[in-house]
């Protein structure tokens, strides 16, 4: 295993890696929004390249992890408004949803967030033994840079039992009507962890 710096050219192998995790909730739409989800995903949680690793092997790209610093920026918002003359209306909605869930946790989970925090933006290994690697040296990266606290919110379509068995306390979780059914609701949950 190789732990290095991502690249903007790896998105497409991110949100491939995405899509067959996440996608899934989209697949209802087509593999086409599926695939549209996961770029977007990937570029909104894509920030700094500096906070950007990845681990790979011989067979490839095996997991990521993101952070961003309260002041970051990415473009997301104008990647999506690029593509959303070429999709359909439902595409569309399903994308806009999408962009409005991500601004409105993003923005409910800064509000909780200490000084000298950091966001863990996007964390996925399709490869046991991956993962916890990747995290750890983005962890020290943010360390070197003096961030006491990581925050995150995860969804459950996401294996959120994972961090409170890293050092993780949970500090909030919700509801995203949009996306909860009659037979399901849609829960959300953010973590923080003392990382100096």
């Amino acid at each position: 295993m190789v732990i290095k710096q991502f690249t903007q050219d790896g998105i497409d192998l991110v949100a491939k890696m995405a899509a067959g995790v996440w996608g899934k909730e989209q697949g209802a739409h087509g593999a086409e929004v599926a695939s549209l989800f996961c770029q977007h995903l990937t570029r909104y949680s894509l920030y700094s390249a500096d906070l950007a690793l990845q681990a790979e092997d011989e067979d490839g790209l095996q997991a990521i992890a993101f952070a961003w610093l309260p002041g970051d920026t990415n473009d997301a918002a104008s990647w999506l408004r690029s593509q959303l003359p070429n999709m359909t209306g439902e595409e569309q909605q399903t994308l806009l949803t999408n962009e409005r869930y991500l601004t409105r946790t993003d923005a409910q989970l800064q509000s909780r967030m200490l000084p000298n925090s950091a966001k863990l933006s996007f964390f996925i290994s399709q490869k046991p033994g991956y993962g916890t690697p990747v995290l750890n040296a983005l962890i020290e990266r943010l360390r070197e840079r003096g961030i006491e606290w990581l925050y995150l919110w995860t969804d459950c379509t996401c294996n959120w039992e994972y961090y409170p068995k890293h050092g993780f306390e949970q500090i909030g979780e919700g509801t995203v009507p949009e996306f909860s059914t009659d037979d399901e609701e849609y829960v959300y949950k953010m973590f923080r962890k003392k990382i100096k």
